[in-house]
Order: C-alpha cells, then sequence, then structure tokens
C-alpha cells in the first residue's frame, strides 16, 4: 500500500498543474495541515514542488524517485520498476530478488553503497548518477552470447550519449568514454542452467552529476564536469532501457551483425592502436575487429590474435 506521501506525490505529477491543499485532502481524507507536512517533507527530500495561493505544482527536476521514472518509463511502454532509495549494488538486489518476481524487471537506486565492476572492481557510485540493473529473460540464449550482449549495452549507451554531445567512444568491452575519460562502466552476470542462460542482469553506471573523487578526475568524468546537458536521471534511463530492450528483443531475431558496424564505428579500440593488458602480459598492436564470439581481434606483425579478456590500456 502507497504511503500518503507517495500519493501526493503521483498526484502532483499526474496533475501537471496546480492542486490546492484542499483537493488533495479530500481525496487522500487528511487535512490541509497534513497535506502541507507531507509537501514539506518532499521538498526537504529534494523534490521541486512550487508553492502559491493556488496550492502545490510538482516542477521537473533531476530528483529521481519511483513516481517520476515510472511515468517516463510507462510513457515508452515499460513496466514499472524495482527502486529504493539506497543499496549495496543494483546487481546483487536484482538476482536476490530474481526467483521471487521470475521475469523481466528494471532495478534502480539513486546510490549503491559497494557498487561493483567487472573482475569484483570498486565502482564509485554517489548520488547524481544513474545505477540500474535490467534483469532480462532471454528465449533462447547461451553462455556463449554473454560478451556480445555486453558489447550491444554498451552501444546502446553510447547512442543515447550521442544525442548531447559527440565525442563519444566505446572501450572494448564494457566502458563508455566522453572526452577521453570513463562515464559508464557496464557489469553483466547471469543465471545459466546447462549452458542455457535463463536470465541476465545488465548493471549499467553512469555519471550525470554526480562528483568525481580527486584522484580520479584524470581517468573519469561525468556529464556535468564535461559540461553536457545533464537532463533529469529518469530521462537518461528510459532512453537508454528503451533503446536497450528494443536492441536485445532485435539480437534474439537475428544476431549481434546488424549492430556490428554502428559499434566499430563507435569504438576507440578497433582501428586503433592499443595495448591491451592480458593478466600481466601487455600485448600491443591494432586492433581489426571483433570475432563472431566478440573477442578482440589484435593484429601485430600480420598475425591476428583472438582477445578473449583483457584491459585496453587508455
Amino acid at each position: 500500500m502507497k504511503k500518503t506521501i507517495d500519493k501526493i506525490l503521483e498526484m502532483l505529477i499526474e496533475s501537471n498543474d496546480y492542486l490546492s491543499g484542499e483537493i488533495i485532502g479530500n481525496q487522500l481524507g487528511i487535512s490541509r495541515i497534513a497535506v502541507n507536512k507531507q509537501i514539506k517533507k518532499l521538498i526537504s527530500n529534494g523534490v521541486n514542488i512550487e508553492i502559491s495561493r493556488k496550492g502545490y505544482k510538482f516542477v521537473e527536476s533531476d530528483i529521481l524517485t519511483p513516481q517520476t521514472l515510472s511515468k517516463k518509463l510507462q510513457s515508452k511502454g515499460i513496466d514499472i520498476p524495482v527502486f529504493v532509495e539506497e543499496v549495496t549494488s543494483t546487481n546483487t538486489e536484482a538476482k536476490r530478488l530474481y526467483p521471487e518476481l521470475n521475469k523481466d524487471f528494471l532495478f534502480v537506486a539513486p546510490r549503491q553503497s559497494s557498487g561493483k565492476g567487472r573482475l569484483d572492481r570498486v565502482f564509485v557510485s554517489g548520488l547524481g548518477g544513474v545505477y540500474m540493473t535490467l534483469c532480462y529473460k532471454p528465449k533462447k540464449m547461451f553462455v556463449t552470447d554473454s560478451l556480445k550482449i555486453v558489447l550491444m549495452t554498451g552501444l546502446a549507451v553510447a547512442k543515447v550519449l550521442k544525442k548531447y554531445t559527440d565525442n563519444v567512444a566505446i572501450k572494448w568491452p564494457n566502458d563508455v568514454f566522453v572526452n577521453g575519460k570513463k562515464i559508464c562502466g557496464i557489469l553483466l552476470e547471469s543465471v545459466v542452467t546447462e549452458n542455457v542462460t535463463e536470465a541476465i542482469f545488465l548493471g549499467i553506471g553512469v555519471n550525470i552529476t554526480n562528483e568525481i573523487p580527486d584522484e580520479l578526475k584524470s581517468k573519469v568524468t561525468s556529464l556535468k564536469l564535461e559540461n553536457i546537458p545533464t537532463l533529469s536521471r529518469d530521462v537518461y534511463i528510459s532512453e537508454i532501457l528503451q533503446l536497450l530492450y528494443q536492441m536485445l528483443e532485435d539480437y534474439q531475431k537475428f544476431g549481434f551483425a546488424p549492430f556490428l558496424n554502428d559499434y566499430c564505428d563507435l569504438s576507440m579500440s578497433i582501428n586503433h592502436n592499443v595495448v591491451v593488458n592480458v593478466n600481466g602480459n601487455k600485448k600491443c598492436g591494432v586492433g581489426v575487429g571483433l570475432s563472431e564470439e566478440g573477442y578482440l581481434l589484435l593484429e601485430n606483425n600480420g598475425e591476428i590474435e583472438k582477445i578473449i579478456l583483457g584491459d585496453i590500456e587508455v
């Protein structure tokens, strides 16, 4: 059952105009004083509400709430997400919820206390970023599809960011860069039964207005730091999710081939000289493409090597 404060916010968002305390109170069976008290709580939580003689009005802002996000996603035909104020890791919690929900869902949190990246690395996840995990139940998918799904997710994020800034690139396999600095990380985990993928958990973290620690600013950035339009986070979430969901559905039908050219066009690893760290062993060469499995093809002295797992140095 929704709390009174959530109902009031929902009414204000749906109204898109001023609502008097009397109208809100009558609809919820509470006094105007009680309405005012809840409005003040919303404002103290960062919700932008105008107060005038005409009543109360919700104003679009960067506040991320279940109500604002659900409205954006529903307008694009996407189910209401699971939303919590803070979580250790959206992937961890999505995996915990999966047996109970057993369907596609989106898990969103305004901040993570223990965000994680590939190879159990720490992913800094302060307030102001986009942190979400899409739980997706494929019709038919195998373990060998996992890398290509990661590549495709990076492509979806890059395409959305490309709408707002030109200098966007994908670093194989799972990072998105803006102006030469990392702005997005992606982590895929899955539930597998006898080599068949039952569900995948696509964790996506994008730096929007969140603060970047000084020691990371030479390598990590945010939209705010790059002076790129910092639209409300629910806009970025809904745009990324809508595109990603369509790409996943297309992948189930056509495979990765339709996305390959777009990926290569946005890649900072293909058709470029790169240094790849593979378990401490540095390999130099030119990234000349991707194998059918999604591995990086590295050419050195006329020989081509498949890089299955490694870190490209920037």
